[in-house]
């Protein structure tokens, strides 16, 4: 029998899946007038000052050693060591490593059990002002301006929301592990752009030779942080394959400066400081999916993140691998819905391995392509719900150490099930999913592929309330869906639809279909009386695509395998992707 590690035998406590309130709107915010100066500004009065934190927390005698009087909260929050646990107080972006989220949201979330609660005693806040916490927080806790979406719970009460710059992700140690810059883009206001650039990196001198491998290669990382501003919805980085033989800067062209004082001259990628200190030598940015046909080359995913900010610490003694030197190319899905033109930046850190046992593996996302082609042809009609499920049969000897998801907004809850139908994830916010860690690795060593499978499931609304009432401003509409893009053989214009519903109040059951592919649908046909000009056909079915206006389907294991067990892949077979489809994606 082949060694495997050692794991308890029931690794995952069975819960019973339990689908918690959203967070509501208040109709008429306690605000008596006030208009907050930020979004900070309403944490501190909606939050501190109401549920009297400010009580233990003020004076030379603070509680904690935290005073949180008005003058000096952000400063004794943002980035300090928490007393008592191995958080900070706030820590930019996340709220899984912030205390304060952990300390008071362990009200509501039983599985938080390792801080002490806060507030102690008396009421906790309202489901409406955690989301207005949790918000501030994701966005990187800004001091200063109002963090998009905030301004609909609190309305009336706050200014227009504007960008966000996060605080920049500090690099580690030279002896620890490299940080990699993303130069920084344009992202114009109310716009949406997934975006391809390459820049090139030669660490041979920087990784400390025990890290690296015997031939020089590559180097070894066991974990990494991703810190972007807030506007960012994926991140993938790319490093380029060839068939032809090794890729290079001279196969890409128009190298220039972006930013510093070098800004729009020629550079050299492979001169250190060809733009200053402050620039970065890289390609044209442009619009492209995924980085699909950027260069006359292949791509391979080596790091993606589906949130603005990400931290994921590989199970002990799992690795993966770098190259010490090459191109990247980095591929941004970012949309910026204020009023306000921004530049979007990002950082990201990865840490050198020392315990080097088991390859870390992925699977999910592109072996699927997120569900886009399913979803094209079974996408939810409007005003309807639906669950998709779909299987991943695990290879023998995969020892699973995390589940992720991905979905876009109409995705209201997704599921992870074992082969008994016990639950072992559930996640209910699109972007901010679950990112579950198992203490020890989940074990499928049974030689029957049935006890090896887990199905992975999500739950779409597409214009409807958890009761079945009409939600018009939710449902897919042909007018939201600003672009398509070419798939390889699924076609040049994934992800348009054709509307075949009305949008207009009372006529939400009228069928408007006018039977032609253009995207519209007969108007007249939705007006509430005959030649009244009021109606609007523009409801379609979910459709897979890349825009928001689109959805998405996917799941993400992380899993290594033991040793003894052949190296094999996890198989999709609900999966309706032809792996090829696309070049240099899939498997």
């Amino acid at each position: 029998m082949p060694e495997v590690p050692e794991v308890p035998d029931n690794p995952v406590e069975p819960v019973e899946p339990e689908v918690p309130a959203e967070p509501e709107v208040p109709e008429s915010p306690e605000c008596a007038g006030e208009v907050y100066a930020s979004t900070f500004d309403a944490v501190q009065k909606v939050i501190f000052d109401r549920y009297q934190c400010v009580g233990c927390h003020s004076g030379d005698n603070a509680s904690g050693d935290l005073d949180l009087t008005p003058e000096f909260a952000y400063e004794n929050l943002m980035e300090v060591p928490s007393v008592g646990s191995n958080f900070a107080r706030v820590y930019p972006g996340s709220r899984e490593r912030s205390s304060l989220w952990l300390k008071m949201y362990g009200h509501v979330d039983p599985s938080i059990t390792s801080l002490a609660l806060m507030p102690p005693s008396g009421p906790v806040p309202e489901d409406w002002e955690f989301e207005l916490l949790r918000q501030w927080l994701v966005a990187g806790a800004p001091e200063t301006g109002v963090v998009l979406g905030t301004e609909e719970l609190l309305p009336g009460c706050l200014s227009e929301p504007t960008p966000q710059s996060i605080i920049p992700l500090e690099a580690p140690e030279a002896t620890e592990g490299v940080q990699f810059q993303m130069p920084g883009f344009d992202l114009y206001a109310a716009s949406e752009r997934e975006v391809c650039f390459a820049t090139y990196y030669d660490l041979r001198d920087v990784v400390p030779e025990e890290y690296q491998s015997e031939d020089g290669q590559v180097f070894y990382f066991d974990g990494w942080e991703v810190r972007q501003d807030a506007l960012s919805h994926h991140l993938i980085v790319f490093l380029p394959v060839s068939e032809a033989g090794e890729v290079t800067p001279d196969d890409f062209s128009n190298w220039s400066c972006a930013g510093g004082d070098r800004a729009g001259e020629v550079c050299d990628p492979r001169e250190r400081e060809a733009c200053g200190l402050r620039g970065f030598c890289r390609t044209p940015v442009e619009d492209s999916l995924a980085c699909n046909s950027y260069a006359p080359v292949l791509t391979r995913q080596s790091l993606a993140v589906q949130q603005a900010q990400s931290t994921q610490e590989f199970y002990p003694g799992t690795y993966r691998e770098w190259p010490l030197e090459g191109v990247m190319l980095w591929n941004s899905h970012s949309f910026n819905l204020t009023a306000v033109d921004h530049i979007l930046r990002g950082r990201f850190n990865l840490r050198f391995a020392r315990d080097r046992s088991y390859p870390q593996l992925e699977a999910g996302g592109f072996d699927t392509l997120f569900g886009i082609p399913r979803l094209i042809g079974e996408g939810a009609a409007p005003y309807t719900e639906q669950v998709l499920c779909e299987r991943a049969v695990l290879p023998m000897g995969a020892m699973v150490t995390g589940l992720s998801s991905h979905t876009h907004s109409r995705g209201k809850h997704f599921w992870y099930e074992m082969p008994d139908g016990t639950h072992i994830y559930d996640s209910y916010i699109y972007n901010d999913p679950l990112n579950l860690f198992f203490d020890e690795p989940m074990a499928f060593l049974d030689p029957d592929p049935a006890e090896r499978t887990l199905t992975y499931c999500s739950l779409f609304r597409n214009g409807v309330d958890e009761d079945g009432n009409p939600v018009p401003d939710e449902v897919t509409r042909a007018s939201d869906i600003e672009y398509a893009v070419p798939i390889g053989r699924l076609g040049p214009n994934i992800g348009l639809c054709e509307p075949t519903q009305c949008v207009n109040e009372g006529m939400y059951e009228v069928e408007c279909d006018d039977g032609v592919a253009n995207q519209a649908g007969d108007d007249a046909a939705c007006d509430s009386s005959p030649g009244a000009g009021d109606g609007s056909c523009d409801a379609c079915s979910i459709t897979g695509g890349v825009t928001t206006g689109n959805e998405m389907f996917g799941a993400q294991i992380w899993y290594f395998i033991a040793e003894g067990y052949p190296n094999e892949l996890v198989e999709f077979p609900d999966s309706t992707f032809i792996p090829g489809i696309i070049p240099g994606i899939g498997r």
